[in-house]
């Protein structure tokens, strides 16, 4: 008679096989996942990352066709790498920045929350589940489902629990990027608007106002957290884009505490921190986002959102501030307007 216990083995199956696709569709999630989770260093390689996809995917399918002794070895595998995806979104769950996990790829809830525990949890449960199943000598392959209604119904629960977790998509009131783009009227022209009031800490703890430091140079501010993948990404070339851009200010709103400069070298010199959100949430951005302030108090350009729209952005202002040097002469221009 079929067991009540081949239920998780399907759920842990079906689990892998759907991530690892997810994943490999979309690799640029995995890169993420690996900088927001702060993967340790001896697994952090592009090796890794390009291949715990394919491990997915084969682990899933060696869970379907397993039995018996082979079964408890793919099982306990599995227990393992679903117990090592609990440890890491444990540790940055209370975390005040946004993590993205890239748990199932594009699918789901990117977002690291409490339900993320769960639902890891849970699966590492079935996990658990289908090493017993393998003990005990059972198989997906050649299983009838034929047995006692209430073991099947308390497995049948199990796995709803966790299909229910895996799909769920937490409320969140930070704007996406596409709610999230210059101020338009109502012909299409850019619509400056007033620089939000506004507050930010220096590198040596210092409380300083937007609209105080933009009063003598245009600024280019980069909102950036921690545990963001793409922000990651975009941090080192901050340096870089201070010079391109000079005499624009680059300046990167970090969601962080100021001594956590330590962990991001590439900033110093570039960051100002933004630790509870304020300045964020005055913009109306989540990370990464930039937004270019003048001089006269009134938004120049953005906000954008995305790595994509920041690079571009980045970009766009590069191009318009080489003409307007151009056009100014030897002088130059310090007023980005």
């Amino acid at each position: 008679m079929p067991s009540a216990l081949l239920l998780p083995v399907l759920t842990c199956a079906v689990v892998l096989l759907v991530s690892g696709v997810a994943k490999l569709r979309a690799p640029d999630t995995v890169d993420a996942a690996f900088t927001s989770l702060e993967v340790p260093k001896a697994l952090d390689t592009t090796f890794v990352r390009r291949v715990s996809p394919w491990v997915e995917v084969a682990l899933g399918a060696w869970l379907v066709l397993a039995t018996g002794g082979a079964l408890v070895v793919v099982a306990t595998l599995t227990l393992l790498l679903f117990c090592a995806y609990l440890a890491l979104v444990a540790r940055v769950v209370g975390r005040p920045e946004p993590v993205d996990c890239g748990c199932f790829g594009a699918l789901g809830d990117s977002r690291v929350t409490r339900v993320t525990v769960w639902r890891n949890g849970a699966l590492v449960l079935c996990a658990l589940l289908a090493v017993v199943a393998g003990l005990q000598g059972v198989g997906l392959i050649g299983a009838v489902v034929d047995g006692d209604a209430l073991p099947w119904i308390a497995m049948a629960a199990l796995t709803a629990a966790v299909a229910v977790l895996v799909a769920y998509r937490a409320p969140t009131a930070a704007p996406t990027a596409s709610e999230v783009g210059p101020r338009l009227d109502a012909d299409g022209n850019y619509e400056r608007e007033q620089t939000p009031p506004a507050a930010v800490l220096t590198e040596d703890g210092r409380l300083v106002l937007l609209s105080n430091e933009t009063a003598s140079a245009a600024h280019l501010l980069v909102f950036l957290s921690p545990g963001c993948g793409p922000c990651g990404r975009i941090g080192p070339d901050l340096g870089d884009w201070a010079e391109q851009l000079a005499p624009v200010v680059v300046r990167a709103v970090v969601m962080a505490q100021p001594q956590s400069v330590a962990a991001m070298p590439y900033l110093a010199g570039h960051a100002w921190y933004d630790p509870y959100g304020i300045a964020r949430t005055a913009f109306g951005v989540a990370t990464p986002a930039a937004v270019l302030l003048g001089t006269d108090g009134l938004l120049a350009g953005g906000p954008v959102q995305g790595e994509d729209d920041v690079r571009s952005f980045v970009a766009e202002v590069a191009e318009h501030l080489s003409e307007a040097l151009e056009a100014a002469g030897p002088e130059g221009v310090s007023d980005a307007r």
